[in-house]
């Protein structure tokens, strides 16, 4: 007998089984309105991260070089929370 849960037997053959894991809600790309908002986001992560370096005392070339990455997650990374 196989792993519970992992391996149905139906009419004879074998269906793996997929728990917890459901299929998208969309397979569609971002939408002109998301790449605007998307690029507005990280113009201002950006200019907060020079804020940020400047008042930290970083001199000018590192200020210019830093920068930062935005990461979704959670229910907003599977666009459930809007």
């Amino acid at each position: 007998m196989g792993s519970p849960g992992l391996i149905n037997r139906n009419n004879g053959h074998h269906q793996q089984q997929r728990l917890g894991i459901t299929e998208p809600i969309s397979l569609g790309g971002p939408t002109d309105y998301d790449v605007t908002k998307t690029r507005e986001l990280e113009k201002i992560v950006k200019n907060w991260v020079k804020v940020i370096s400047r008042a930290k005392g970083l001199n000018e070339q590192l200020v210019q070089e830093a920068n930062a990455k935005i990461f979704t997650f959670g229910s907003y990374r599977l666009g459930v929370g809007h």
